[in-house]
């Protein structure tokens, strides 16, 4: 049985990801800071008969991370799958965005996946291989007005990825980012209003040529292929995943607020 960490598990592409994993047989680490949420992706993952284990865990902490993997050779033996997915958005303009904002995104988006590959590496190894999906963002190629932070964090997301994929092909450990649009969670609607909500969904829908707004499901249907062996050519690349949003100059003008 493969062993899978997860991290952001507690909602939307984590959680999702995460029960779609444990659907393919694999055992799941589930963490996040959100304690109680994370609980409940591990016991939706128990009661469908998988294995699971919920973990609270800030991933910008190198002990909590440590701890994060010492736990998963203790529980389930070893490490196959890592899901770099906890992330943090923050709408300001650059100028009036301060150190505080800008270490919490890079902390937590960028830190954080950095940290949980270093640990999650040598017991991969250990176990003949295996696969580091990080999730960055369509925001990495083309992005908007406020979002400075968040679109570096996810830039510097596929510069890890791709130097990881130089460090750790000799372990036969492949990493790939997966860079989606809009996807509709709760990090989406977490406008004031519902109409400002419902707004934010229309618009990305109107962006995308085909009038699809992004779900978790096809996130995970894609981290599910990623991690299988029929991706097993595929290495330091980073996936665009936005249902053609970025085929049309306009998206920049997409108002996000």
């Amino acid at each position: 049985m493969k062993v899978a960490v997860i991290t952001g598990a507690a909602r939307g592409i984590g959680r999702i990801t995460a029960l779609r994993l444990a659907k393919d047989g694999c055992a799941i680490v589930a963490s996040d800071i959100l304690t109680e949420q994370v609980n409940e992706t591990a016991e939706l993952i128990r009661e469908s008969s998988g294995k699971a284990l919920a973990l609270t865990v800030d991933v910008r902490d190198e002990e909590q991370v440590k701890e994060m993997f010492e736990v998963a050779i203790s529980e389930f033996g070893g490490v196959d799958i890592l899901v770099n997915n906890a992330g943090v958005v923050w709408r300001s303009h650059i100028v009036e965005t301060n150190s505080e904002d800008f270490d919490l995104v890079i902390g937590v988006n960028l830190k954080g996946a950095f940290l949980c590959t270093k640990y999650a590496a040598p017991i991969m190894r250990k176990r003949g291989g295996g696969v580091i999906v990080n999730i960055s963002s369509l925001h990495a190629f083309a992005t908007l007005p406020n979002l400075a932070v968040y679109a570096a964090s996810k830039a510097g997301l596929i510069g890890l990825t791709k130097a990881a994929a130089l460090d750790l092909g000799d372990w036969n450990i492949r990493v790939v980012a997966v860079c989606p649009a809009a996807v509709d969670t709760p990090m989406l609607r977490d406008k004031p209003t519902e109409e400002e909500n419902i707004a934010a969904v229309n618009r990305w829908k109107k962006a995308s040529p085909i009038g699809l707004l992004l779900q978790p499901e096809d996130v995970a249907n894609l981290v599910a292929w990623l991690v299988s062996d029929e991706a097993r050519g595929l290495t330091g690349v980073a996936i665009v995943l936005d249902a053609g949003v970025s085929a049309d100059l306009q998206v920049r003008k997409i108002p996000v607020q």
